[in-house]
């Protein structure tokens, strides 16, 4: 299995959005990211980015399917999980029109605008193939999900910053207090590597980097 993470672009966010109770005149600079799993002869994205945000500005931005096509081509992409359907996870979707989306139900109707055309629509958990579950959280948005590779775990927006792990701080934009806190309880703890969907350090440049590699 191979895990490869890909930055397209930076935007920023109030810290209101980001910390619950935090300022909405400060503003702090994020990442745009999206993952590729590679295991087998499956080839899954994990989000897909946008080529726009709107009431957003984007800086060092470029297409996220070409950044992906400096690694591998689109039409080798399988698999699309989408962890929720806001804009900047799944405007470029219409890339990728022969690989399988899958969507919690939950998400579904939020989804509707980007007509996705091989919709594969669960409910709750599943695992997608040996390795790769899918985990319904429900904090950020109603049906949103992480993916969990063994200790490796991909968690969407439940949280856009180390310390709302390490300081047990939730994110401004939670639709579900109770659930947000469980999720950063549970993943804060040392037997996981969370890997934040909107951290600089992941990449830290428009290009990817491979994270995680092993053969077994």
């Amino acid at each position: 299995m191979k895990l490869t993470a890909f930055q397209y672009g930076k935007t920023e966010l109030a810290e209101a959005m980001i910390f619950e109770n935090g300022s909405f005149d400060i503003k702090q600079p994020i990442a745009l990211l999206f993952f590729l799993i590679e295991t087998g002869d499956r080839k899954i994205l994990v989000d897909v980015g946008c080529d726009t945000m709107p009431g957003f500005p984007l800086f060092e931005h470029k297409s996220p399917v070409e950044v992906l096509e400096e690694y591998v081509s689109r039409e080798s992409i399988t698999d699309v999980i989408i962890t929720h359907a806001h804009h900047d996870h799944i405007e470029a979707v219409k890339y990728y029109k022969s690989a399988d989306v899958y969507l919690h139900r939950d998400s579904v109707k939020h989804a509707e605008p980007y007509n996705i055309e091989k919709l594969r629509i669960f409910d709750g958990s599943f695992t997608l193939c040996e390795g790769v579950e899918v985990i319904e959280i429900g904090g950020h948005s109603f049906g949103s999900c992480i993916v969990r590779l063994d200790s490796l775990v991909l968690c969407g927006d439940e949280c856009y910053s180390e310390k709302n792990l390490t300081d047990l701080i939730m994110t401004g934009s939670s639709v579900n207090r109770e659930n947000s806190l469980a999720f950063l309880t549970e993943y804060r703890k040392p037997c996981y590597s969370p890997i934040l969907f909107h951290s600089p350090s992941v990449v830290g440049f428009v290009g990817h980097r491979i994270l995680f590699e092993t053969d077994v």
